[in-house]
């Protein structure tokens, strides 16, 4: 005799086929990737810059950032201690020197002056009041087309936008940090006090005698 089963017929297999499928599905789904984490490198060289400590001026030992001259004690930070940056009167007074000089030499005399003196980064005022222009990329004194730039082209530029602007740009360097005139922010220069004639180009060096930038 054949033993007849309790369940129906057909029920295990509708139990078991979805099984099947399930596992097909499962297969075929693909696998799920974490994106990756994204660090950002710019804040990685604030973080540097801060645990730096700041530039300490070299003559009063003051912070001084990022500046090209302390702004305690005008110390240019780039030059040897005692190389100052010149005094907004100082300043002025070569202005009315230089202009006093061009008459009394009937122009002719202060061309031939300047001329000779450019080389050395100083005009005839600057010359007697121990001023020097300083060419800030390469920390040194500017040469002589450099100041012919300066004294000739971008003065004669400021010049003409002064005109046209009530003479204010003649008066930048008494809000500017460092003291720069508007023809100093085109040939990139500085004007320091060197009362000791530290900063002037020996005459064995050749770039003191050949004209240069």
């Amino acid at each position: 005799m054949t033993k007849k089963s309790d369940e129906p017929q057909g029920t295990r297999v509708e139990h078991q086929a979805p099984a099947e499928p399930r596992q097909w599905e499962q297969q075929t789904q693909p696998p799920r990737q974490t994106p990756p984490t994204f660090t950002p490198q710019s804040a990685l060289p604030a973080a540097s810059a801060a645990l730096t400590p700041p530039v300490k001026c070299p003559a009063c030992g003051k912070a001084a950032g990022d500046e090209l001259s302390c702004q305690f004690c005008d110390q240019v930070l780039f030059l040897p201690q005692g190389i100052t940056l010149s005094t907004a009167g100082l300043r002025f007074g070569g202005h009315i020197l230089e202009g006093v000089l061009i008459i009394c030499t009937l122009v002719i005399g202060w061309a031939i002056w300047a001329l000779i003196v450019f080389q050395y980064g100083q005009t005839p005022a600057k010359q007697l009041l121990h001023m020097r222009v300083v060419y800030i990329p390469q920390a040194r004194t500017a040469r002589w087309w450099r100041m012919f730039f300066r004294e000739v082209i971008a003065k004669t530029i400021i010049g003409i936008l002064a005109a046209f602007t009530l003479l204010i740009p003649y008066f930048w360097l008494l809000w500017d940090r460092n003291r720069q005139e508007l023809w100093d922010k085109m040939a990139t220069t500085l004007v320091v006090s060197d009362r000791q004639d530290r900063l002037q180009p020996q005459l064995s060096d050749s770039r003191a005698v050949t004209p240069q930038i």
